[in-house]
């Protein structure tokens, strides 16, 4: 230690060193570098903004450029500082590993261009000075993004540190993420011809971000591929949820995970086990990744080039369906959704969106179960799969409701929109329609044509929804089973829920009852604000609510004709279906501590 000046006061012995004044600032000095990556940041965003949202002349692009390498100099700049001032740089490296190697690519990328165009010409000898210029501001802008990703991620990380209710934290996020993508489909180049009105705007990222599929403007031909990329990034943030995606990219950039974020991330994801928390997440994030991976790769194959037109990338429509998909966003980028001649009948790509649709509303605490495998000695079979309680009635409510809607569309519908398939084409949209129900909202038959009897049918499936912890909504298959199973309970004149061996918990049953009344409650009352907005038939207005807040997508042509307060009351309603009406009332009604007291017990009259 380099000791500059020692002496005593008072008997105690006082030393000051350049190493001790730079742990005494060490905190301050973070700090600023944190708020100056901020800075940077916000710079980013606006330059990429500048340059993927307006239409700017070409020497304005080489300009941006310049800036865009200035920031990534910044950003360089700033991780090797906060890299110099650590004493144990090995630690650091250890938690910020992610990001160090973000940083060696950003300098090799900045300081080595010309190898870089070398090392490219080793894979393609053709390459002209223009392709390697176009590629080195692809790649500057990418970094770009890792920058912007890096400060969302520690500015995340921060507000789960804080002491906010967990459910008002998702109410939040949920409304940030449709203000951004507000702004962002308000771009002039996120449309083909006019902006779209601010309603509008706001009505399709809210859309997307509760994965509802409702639309008030035709996805194919009013954005560009910009927007398309915008509504495809919100349904896959919406779909998994932004403290999932955040706590998990934040894991894997090294950062970690502190117990204050497991905590949070804990009530979001229903485990009971702090413990496996980050387990938990990692596997949520990578088993979503492979699925809709696999399903883009599948729709790839059986989708002919001839189906798509020439503005329609084949891979891109892929990915976009498959996320779609698996989210149950119901959102597509043909106009006629999967009513398209090339679609609607074909089983192979009806089947793997249905698979899509069925995982993702299966819920992750389900699709976890169904993959861990739990040792148990046994002579024939040593490795099982114990299914639990909440996966055994997720299935079976599953099966039962895909099932049923089946049944009842193929035989309503006979004479009706069914009329001149061929009995087995008659089954298979029967039964996609009756999955896609259940949040998804794809349809390749027209919705309005249906019969009453049908849409009565549609409306319970939509109500009832998916199960919990997955991309879709809906009260969930566990609310609907507890309710019957406590029903049957009180008539047989048992006071406990008892189901393969367990005993289903009261507070469970009091939240199923309260998510069903709560529901029952916002549609009467939504419904009744559409009826005095809008001059629609009460079945389609009915129709469409209950699309809304199941977060469904499906829609008896209404959803684009509302007036702009109708719209504003879907707007609502996707929005507290997505996040859930008993989770919205417990983030905006202040919790009151437990009193240490009960009061005597009388019962009340209940026929």
């Amino acid at each position: 230690m380099l000791k500059v000046f020692r002496y005593s006061r008072q008997g105690k012995d006082t030393s000051w060193s350049i190493t001790t004044f730079i742990d005494r600032r060490r905190k301050n000095i973070l700090a600023i570098l944190n708020w100056f990556l901020l800075l940077l940041a916000i710079l980013a965003i606006i330059l990429l903004v500048a340059q993927y949202g307006f239409y700017l002349p070409g020497h304005y692009q080489s300009r941006l450029q310049l800036f865009n390498v200035i920031i990534l100099y910044g950003f360089l700049g700033r991780g090797i500082l906060k890299f110099l001032i650590f004493e144990n740089r090995w630690m650091y490296f250890k938690r910020n590993w992610g990001e160090s190697i973000v940083l060696a690519l950003i300098l090799f990328h900045l300081a080595l261009p010309e190898r870089v165009g070398s090392f490219l010409k080793l894979f393609h000898p053709d390459l002209t000075p223009e392709g390697i210029t176009s590629i080195y501001i692809i790649t500057t802008q990418f970094f770009l993004l890792l920058t912007i990703g890096i400060t969302g991620l520690r500015v995340s990380s921060k507000i789960m540190e804080m002491n906010i209710q967990p459910s008002l934290l998702i109410l939040l996020s949920f409304i940030f993420l449709a203000s951004v993508g507000t702004m962002f489909l308000l771009l002039p180049r996120a449309t083909v011809h006019e902006p779209l009105s601010f309603i509008d705007a706001l009505f399709t990222a809210t859309s997307a971000v509760c994965v509802t599929g409702l639309i008030v403007v035709d996805t194919q031909t009013a954005f560009t591929l910009f927007g398309h990329s915008i509504i495809l990034f919100l349904i896959q943030i919406g779909g998994l949820g932004i403290m999932t995606l955040t706590t998990f990219f934040g894991y894997v950039m090294g950062g970690g995970g502190r117990l204050k974020e497991y905590s949070t991330m804990q009530s979001l994801l229903g485990e009971e086990n702090l413990g496996k928390i980050r387990r938990t997440i990692m596997t949520i994030a990578l088993v979503t990744f492979a699925i809709e991976a696999g399903g883009a790769f599948l729709l790839y194959s059986l989708i002919e080039p001839s189906a798509l037109d020439n503005q329609t990338s084949r891979l891109f429509f892929s990915i976009f369906h498959s996320i779609s998909a698996f989210c149950n966003a119901g959102f597509s980028l043909l106009s006629e959704n999967l009513a398209h001649p090339m679609f609607k009948l074909n089983a192979s790509v009806l089947s793997v969106m249905m698979i899509l649709i069925i995982l993702g509303g299966l819920g992750f605490p389900a699709i976890s179960n169904l993959g861990a495998r739990i040792p148990i000695r046994r002579r024939k079979n040593p490795y099982i799969v114990r299914l639990t309680l909440h996966t055994k009635i997720v299935l079976i409510i599953s099966f039962a409701l895909i099932l049923t809607g089946t049944m009842v569309i193929f035989i309503l519908e006979q004479n009706n929109v069914l009329e001149g398939f061929s009995t087995w084409d008659k089954f298979l949209t029967a039964l996609f329609h009756s999955v896609s129900a259940r949040t998804a909202g794809f349809n390749t038959l027209d919705l309005g044509a249906f019969s009453l009897q049908s849409m009565f049918a549609i409306i319970l499936l939509m109500w009832i929804g998916a199960s919990p912890a997955s991309t879709g909504g809906g009260i969930k298959t566990t609310t609907v089973a507890i309710a019957f199973l406590n029903m049957y309970a009180i008539a047989s004149g048992r006071n406990k829920i008892e189901l393969f061996r367990k005993q289903i918990s009261e507070i469970s049953v009091i939240k199923a009852f309260s998510v069903i009344l709560l529901t029952i409650i916002y549609i009467a009352l939504a419904l009744f604000l559409l009826l005095l907005t809008e001059k629609k038939p009460f079945q389609d207005l009915l129709f469409e609510i209950i699309s809304a807040v199941g977060t469904v997508g499906f829609s008896r042509g209404v959803t684009p004709h509302l007036t702009s307060w109708g719209k504003f009351i879907i707007i609502i309603s996707m929005l507290v279906g997505r996040v859930g009406l008993l989770a919205v009332m417990m983030a905006l009604i202040k919790r009151r501590a437990e009193e240490g007291y009960e009061y005597s017990k009388e019962h009340v009259l209940v026929t």
